[in-house]
């Protein structure tokens, strides 16, 4: 046999392994379709995942920060009443320590004059005898003002209310 049959041998053999090789590749490319699909879909379901986890972690965070910030307001809130109530507590010593003072002198004055005693006396005396006539003047304005409706209405005028003292 001569060379030249065996290079058409040679190349037959290349082509056949050839044909054989690109057919195996075609094989192997429609049998690796199918999970490279699975894969690429896994990933895309994969991105999505992560992007709904990326948005939910910004709406945790903002919402942490504003518990942050509302718990600092409340905090100082807080801190402002109990220093009230402190100052408040510190205002109610200091009234009643004025009032005992107040108090034990006015004491003391009453037991010491006795002319300022009766001077006491007499201005209650007074003034109870302002306010019996304060309200009798009331009862009086309260008369006329019936009276007088009576009067332009041309109504029949009541039997007087008499107050005894």
């Amino acid at each position: 046999m001569s060379p030249t049959i065996w290079l058409y041998i040679a190349l037959a053999i290349f082509i056949v392994a050839l044909v054989i090789a690109i057919i195996g590749v075609v094989i192997f490319v429609k049998g690796i379709k199918d999970p490279v699909k699975k894969m690429k879909g896994s990933a895309d379901n994969l991105k999505g995942r992560m992007a709904n986890l990326q948005l939910e972690t910004t709406t945790l965070q903002h919402r942490a920060n504003e518990l942050k910030e509302d718990m600092a307001a409340k905090s100082e809130r807080v801190s402002v009443m109990i220093d009230a109530a402190k100052g408040t507590k510190n205002s109610v010593l200091d009234l009643n320590s004025s009032v005992r003072m107040i108090t034990s002198g006015v004491a003391t004055g009453v037991s010491q004059d006795r002319r300022n005693v009766a001077q006491v006396n007499q201005l209650s005396d007074l003034t109870m005898g302002l306010l019996d006539l304060w309200k009798d003047l009331k009862y009086v304005k309260e008369d006329i003002s019936v009276s007088t409706k009576e009067i332009m209405f041309d109504e029949q005028p009541q039997v007087e209310k008499i107050k005894l003292n």
